[in-house]
């Protein structure tokens, strides 16, 4: 009389959630993934670090991880996509700087990532892939800064401070640097270098 499917009372095993079939991160935890690196982009107050692009360090180690555990040819974008709804939820008690600003280049970092990704060679030490991957991912805010405060003759940001050169380079620097923990710690997870997941 009451024959009612159970199937949908059951609750799903969490890694159901977090990995595919293969072993790869689905959709949800490299959403979930996106959220954290903004949660830390907002909260993380690293004292005396007084450095222009000194986020790239959570952020690339978090973009990296997930891209690195991923098959999804877009798997940067899905955290950036985590990450800017994070933003823009904010955005309401935030100052748009603080918001619309940053998810707009964290899509922006992903999307340069996932398209390095394609080119970047496996087979490259660690070392170069993160400074591939990483730091040419992260130097986009300051190569689009730098040419407006040029041409128009004004300064903002980490320009007024720091000048041209500096912000450009400490991009790279941290945007390398999260990029090679990122990819370490996939490496760590896998128990190799994270090459299968890259290679596809």
């Amino acid at each position: 009389m009451y024959n009612i499917n159970t199937r949908f009372w059951k609750k799903r095993s969490l890694s159901q959630y977090v990995h595919e079939v293969d072993g790869s991160l689905t959709f949800y935890a490299l959403f979930v993934l996106g959220i954290i690196a903004a949660v830390l982009h907002l909260h993380l107050r690293l004292r005396g670090l007084n450095i222009p692009g000194h986020h790239g360090l959570e952020l690339m180690t978090i973009l990296l991880f997930g891209r690195m555990l991923s098959k999804h040819q877009w798997a940067g974008l899905i955290v950036a996509a985590g990450a800017a709804s994070t933003f823009l939820l904010h955005a309401s008690y935030l100052p748009m700087g603080q918001t619309v600003k940053p998810a707009v280049f964290f899509l922006l970092n992903a999307f340069i990532l996932d398209n390095l990704f394609r080119i970047v060679s496996v087979k490259l030490p660690v070392i170069i892939r993160g400074m591939f991957l990483g730091g040419l991912g992260f130097i986009i805010k300051p190569v689009i800064y730098i040419p407006i405060a040029f041409y128009l003759e004004v300064s903002f940001g980490s320009i007024v401070k720091h000048g041209y050169f500096m912000p450009v380079l400490t991009h790279f620097m941290f945007g390398s640097i999260g990029a090679i923990c990122g990819i370490t710690l996939a490496g760590l997870m896998t128990g190799n270098s994270g090459k299968e997941q890259h290679s596809v």
